[in-house]
């Protein structure tokens, strides 16, 4: 039996305490789940605002280069400098639990359903490539809050991937969409206009 995502997290919020882990054995940890949930948990700090310095740029890199992976089925990737980077296990589940109450609320909604939206070969080939283009995004050096829109991107696509519901696919392409027009529209602002824009 497979549990809800939110269970995932409270559990591996309970395995990360008093360790030190790389990514790389989280993923052997969590299992065959783990390109997609290791996606949305990636996802999590961008859209809590979580500080994450020197690692922002790399976590960007990593889902626009796994998102690329989902696109072909490869297995999932960790580029050097993950593999080596162990992260605290109070900042891991201090992550995951915030995630469990993010999730849990949304599991109201969420059920396996649309599964032509979810299997389809060539949607799963879209889904990829929108995960590495909301990567590339995230991994831009932009002000605050530009990470927004491709964090909560991400976040709806993995959910939907992970829990087979083709609604939380389809909220997905409609939040790609206004990232691409938010990216679209971000060059004709100034950094310091943007900076206040997103101060208020």
């Amino acid at each position: 039996m497979r549990h809800r995502l939110s269970e995932e997290f409270h559990y591996l919020a309970e395995y990360c305490r008093g360790k030190e882990l790389t990514l790389k054995e989280l993923a052997d940890h969590i299992g065959p789940r783990a390109r997609a949930l290791i996606t949305l948990i990636l996802s999590i700090p961008f859209i809590l605002f979580i500080p994450l310095p020197g690692l922002s740029i790399v976590f960007g890199i990593f889902i626009m280069i796994n998102g690329m992976r989902i696109a072909t089925s490869g297995k999932l990737w960790f580029p050097r400098v993950l593999l080596k980077k162990r992260i605290h296990g109070a900042t891991l589940a201090k992550t995951f639990h915030r995630a469990e109450r993010i999730v849990k609320r949304m599991e109201k909604f969420t059920r396996p359903r649309g599964h032509f939206l979810v299997k389809h070969p060539h949607l799963q080939i879209l889904h990829g490539v929108m995960l590495a283009m909301c990567g590339l995004f995230l991994a831009l050096p932009l002000p605050p809050g530009t990470n927004f829109p491709p964090g909560i991107t991400t976040m709806l696509l993995s959910i939907g991937i992970l829990e087979e519901d083709g609604l939380f696919i389809v909220l997905g392409y409609i939040a790609f969409v206004l990232t691409l027009a938010f990216f679209t529209i971000l060059p004709f602002y100034g950094i310091e206009e943007l900076h206040q824009v997103f101060k208020k």
